[in-house]
């Protein structure tokens, strides 16, 4: 009876291709104009708002700090991301 014969397993590392990624639009803020209304100026901001022809949308102190609390926490999510994005080009780098 002869053996069985014998199985020979060879593993061959494939390195993968680096994908093409787009390259990110430039990313241009608008400037904001921020009035803030006392009992002592209201009359001169409306005087300069009928003027112009503008419009105040308004947000109160606690609004305006949960805007840039908001603003802080996006931030520190783009960074997070910016960093599992270096960590998966590594692997490409390597």
């Amino acid at each position: 009876m002869e053996p069985p014969p014998r199985v020979v397993t060879e593993t061959e590392f494939i390195k993968p291709t680096k994908p093409i990624v787009p390259t990110l639009d430039v990313l241009e803020m608008q400037d904001v104009e921020f009035v803030i209304i006392t009992p002592e100026n209201i009359d001169e901001v409306m005087a300069d708002i009928k003027s112009d022809n503008k419009v105040i949308f308004g947000v109160t102190d606690e609004g305006y700090k949960n805007i840039a609390t908001n603003l802080a926490s996006l931030r520190a999510y783009i960074q997070q991301q910016n960093n599992v994005i270096a960590i998966y080009e590594s692997q490409y780098d390597e």
